[in-house]
């Protein structure tokens, strides 16, 4: 059993442990309110490009035979042999923040195991949780690890990485890209998502929303819908890395609120135990007394 000294050793530790998860939860939720902001101003913009190129591919003169649109490569890919399949995994940098990695690196191991009679996939790094993670585990391939492009979502890193994938793709080392990734949902929610992101997927005969009325393009449909297909991908990662960076800061503001929750507990039952012990230990030190006293009223 712990010594008095020992348990009010431990209540002044636990307590420290309290005030640093109790920092580190508003910290998590200031950046959450911002990144919450951006993902939720971004969606309609991304949302909105995809319509707008389903509309235009509609357009006369408009071909859908894009090098970043052939959906028809990875059947042939498939027909021939396995899909080379890239898969991104986007993780974050640091720790203590739930189970945001442990579910994404399941996910990723999911998949690979559900696809590994068709497909041959090559695993790249968004992240240094990942790369860490995946870099012992010799069985599967590894791709290139972004280390540059972690840490704070901007646009351009989002470009620079949409960009390196496009790269890979069109000369032929891969047969399409997926990326595994947190979806946000809200502070307490997140939800794992293997997308593709290569080539991009337009559905054959959906009707556009505004189909009906007229759309006036220039200089041309399909100037537009070339230059709209090489930024959509950027706008799409951007939207990833958002909604991962979102996901992070909300799983990491419940794991310190369910830590500081956790030590408040601890510090109860060790305070208890503490005040149990030097109760009896006072009690013990009066029935001394009242020993004593009573031996020297006996002689």
């Amino acid at each position: 059993m712990a010594s008095i000294k020992d348990l009010k050793k431990r209540i002044g530790t636990v307590k420290n442990t309290q005030q640093t998860t109790r920092a580190m939860k508003m910290v998590s939720a200031a950046k959450l309110r911002r990144a919450q902001d951006a993902i939720v101003s971004n969606r309609p913009y991304a949302a909105q490009i995809k319509a707008l190129l389903l509309r235009l591919s509609q357009e006369p003169g408009v071909s859908l035979d894009h090098p970043l649109l052939r959906a028809e490569a990875v059947a042939e890919a498939s027909s021939a042999g396995k899909v080379r399949t890239l898969l991104l995994v986007v993780s974050s940098d640091r720790g203590l923040c739930g189970g945001f990695n442990s579910n994404i690196f399941r996910a990723t191991q999911r998949w690979i195991k559900e696809h590994r009679d068709t497909r041959d996939v090559t695993l790249a790094f968004l992240g240094r949780k990942g790369f860490e993670f995946f870099r012992g585990r010799k069985e599967l391939a590894q791709g290139r690890n972004f280390a540059e492009l972690a840490g704070k979502v901007t646009f351009a890193k989002a470009a620079k990485l949409s960009d390196a994938l496009i790269e890979a793709f069109t000369a032929g080392t891969y047969d399409e890209v997926h990326v595994v990734y947190n979806e946000f949902k809200n502070a307490v929610t997140q939800r794992v998502m293997v997308e593709q992101f290569l080539p991009l997927a337009m559905p054959a005969g959906e009707a556009a929303t505004d189909a009906a009325g007229v759309l006036v393009v220039k200089p041309a449909a399909k100037t537009v819908f070339d230059r709209l297909v090489d930024k959509s991908f950027s706008g799409q990662m951007f939207r990833i890395m958002l909604d991962s960076q979102a996901s992070e800061h909300g799983a990491r503001m419940s794991a310190m609120e369910n830590a500081t929750k956790n030590a408040g507990e601890m510090i109860k039952k060790l305070a208890l135990q503490y005040n149990k012990q030097r109760q009896a230990g006072i009690t013990k030190e009066l029935l001394e007394i009242i020993s004593g006293s009573e031996s020297q009223k006996a002689s």
